[in-house]
């Protein structure tokens, strides 16, 4: 599965959960992927997180056949996110696949004001870190990758949101910034298209992140093995980076398992993930 080799992506985020999956499922088809993340270490994570790092991402996507490399990088300042780009315009001379999937509210979800709480009981950081990180670096690092894009006249960029862009889910403050991030990507595509440059907002199903594996072991009605895994949306993305016909959808919406069901894939496992289009849309 070496279809992409040669082929360089931008992954942030990815020193766990939906990033990491990424960048692994990219690796499966030769990838060259810049990991990035703030995590170094994890002597600041809770425990079920302390072996995930953009190190270890990284090394597991050279043990998947890709080329790996780890970035530090802090989405929220500007000055990083331009020596990140600066670092792969010099080693790779193109950027082929940016996916932007850092997000600021993961020290939030942790909290008991995340989910069923008013937001003017909620406090203003909320919105801060989901806007700053889940909106703001996406569109910085749009910016950055457009500008190496557009001279090559090729490229595609993936932001990850989710169906709180569509309907109430979690939070004001989530619901807002998702729905900005579908709008920074239809909005982006159209600027874009006429430079062969694919834009897509991509809504992944119910994933088995660490996360998700430490909560089940709480709440019964958590079943980890009905989830896509992390890997399955890298699998989606590098099926939209080998097809050229799907700018001709730039600036939509994608779910994971309809992408699958059109590419003809399947999970790490074999099964073929349900899509929560008629569930959550």
């Amino acid at each position: 599965m070496n279809e992409l080799k040669g082929k360089v992506a931008i992954v942030t985020g990815g020193s766990r959960g939906v990033g990491k999956g990424i960048a692994l499922g990219l690796a499966e088809y030769g990838v060259t992927v810049y990991v990035t993340g703030r995590t170094e270490e994890g002597n600041k994570l809770p425990d079920f997180l302390k072996e995930t790092s953009i190190y270890k991402t990284a090394k597991e996507v050279i043990r998947l056949g890709g080329v790996g490399i780890a970035h530090k990088c802090d989405h929220s300042k500007d000055e990083e996110v331009e020596l990140l780009f600066k670092r792969v315009a010099a080693e790779q001379g193109r950027l082929d696949i940016l996916v932007n999937n850092a997000w600021g509210g993961s020290t939030h979800a942790m909290q008991g004001y995340f989910y069923n709480t008013p937001f003017w009981e909620q406090p203003v950081s909320l919105w801060d870190d989901h806007y700053i990180v889940g909106v703001r670096s996406n569109y910085v690092a749009s910016q950055y990758a457009a500008k190496m894009m557009t001279s090559q006249k090729s490229g595609l960029i993936i932001n990850i949101s989710f169906y709180g862009g569509r309907r109430y889910l979690n939070n004001v403050a989530y619901g807002v910034c998702k729905a900005a991030v579908d709008r920074l990507s239809a909005d982006s595509a159209h600027d874009l298209k006429d430079y062969g440059i694919s834009v897509f907002s991509l809504y992944p199903g119910q994933v088995s992140t660490e996360g998700m594996i430490e909560y089940a072991k709480y709440d019964s009605s958590v079943h980890i093995d009905e989830m896509e895994s992390p890997q399955f949306a890298g699998r989606c993305i590098a099926a939209l980076a080998k097809d050229e016909k799907s700018i001709m959808n730039t600036g939509k919406i994608l779910i994971t398992a309809e992408i699958a069901e059109h590419y003809g894939l399947t999970d790490i496992d074999g099964k073929k993930p349900k899509s929560l289009r008629t569930e959550l849309w």
